[in-house]
């Protein structure tokens, strides 16, 4: 039989314990569960890289997978704890935004408010709802519990209002929504909006790159260049340096593609 999978994506770091407290809340109700971290490291509170990091990674996972996930800087307020059920896997976590890019991606067939506490930690926390809400109820999930055992159907859920690119005939104006740990700085201008035209340069801060390059190493050292990186959407990066170090560079910084 093969173990149950369970990711974790956390703004909390690794300096102090609270994941292994979630970590350990897990195991307790499901001593099989394997638990995978997709990352820790996020910016604190910063829920559109969450949802980004989730939409690069959970897919490549086994279905069935849970997916918890947690930057959750209104804990405690008045937003939802939910459990998604889609096509392939569950999603755990705060009604904040977190799961925008899943509501697109993903095949929707149950949105659930976590309601029944038989399922949470009988000591509740208003400040650790990753321990004593969402661990607890991604185990349960792993071990088989049907989802509308844990509360009744949301009726409705947030979104993040992701910027989107805006199109003229000559150019495409974006911006940069993510900048990774290497310094790259991603863009929301998909590959398909550039299928099939003809770059004549691309412009962000001072600088301007006149080509799209395949790979980081077709960059020149000591240069920005332009690719479309592995999330599929058009980045700035540095061959072995840190394009947002060197432009320095920011989430809403202005990129324009024009064409010819």
């Amino acid at each position: 039989m093969e173990r149950p999978i369970i990711t974790l994506t956390t703004d909390f770091g690794t300096k102090d314990g609270y994941v292994g407290a979630v970590k350990g809340v897990i195991k307790r109700i499901n001593r099989h569960a394997e638990i995978i971290d997709i990352t820790h490291e996020l910016r604190p509170f910063d829920v559109l890289a969450a949802a980004f990091a989730l939409k690069n990674c959970t897919a490549y996972f086994p279905r069935g997978t849970v997916h918890l996930a947690v930057v959750d800087p209104g804990v405690g307020g008045e937003r939802q704890p939910l459990l998604i059920k889609t096509q392939d896997f569950c999603f755990v976590g705060p009604d904040n935004g977190i799961f925008s890019f899943v509501y697109d991606s993903e095949g929707i067939s149950e949105i659930i408010r976590l309601s029944n506490r038989e399922y949470f930690l009988a000591d509740t926390s208003s400040t650790f709802h990753a321990r004593d809400i969402f661990a607890p109820v991604a185990a349960y999930v792993s071990l088989g519990v049907e989802v509308n055992q844990f509360g009744s159907p949301a009726k409705e859920c947030v979104k993040l209002l992701v910027p989107q690119p805006k199109a003229t005939k000559r150019a495409l104006t974006g911006e940069v929504i993510h900048i990774d740990g290497f310094g790259n700085l991603i863009t929301n201008i998909g590959a398909e909006l550039l299928h099939k035209k003809s770059i004549a340069s691309i412009s962000i801060g001072k600088k301007r790159i006149n080509r799209i390059s395949h790979s980081y190493v077709d960059i020149h050292s000591g240069q920005a260049g332009a690719l479309i990186g592995s999330s599929g959407f058009l980045e700035v990066a540095m061959n072995q340096a840190s394009a947002q170090q060197v432009l320095s560079a920011k989430i809403g910084m202005r990129i324009k593609v024009s064409f010819s």
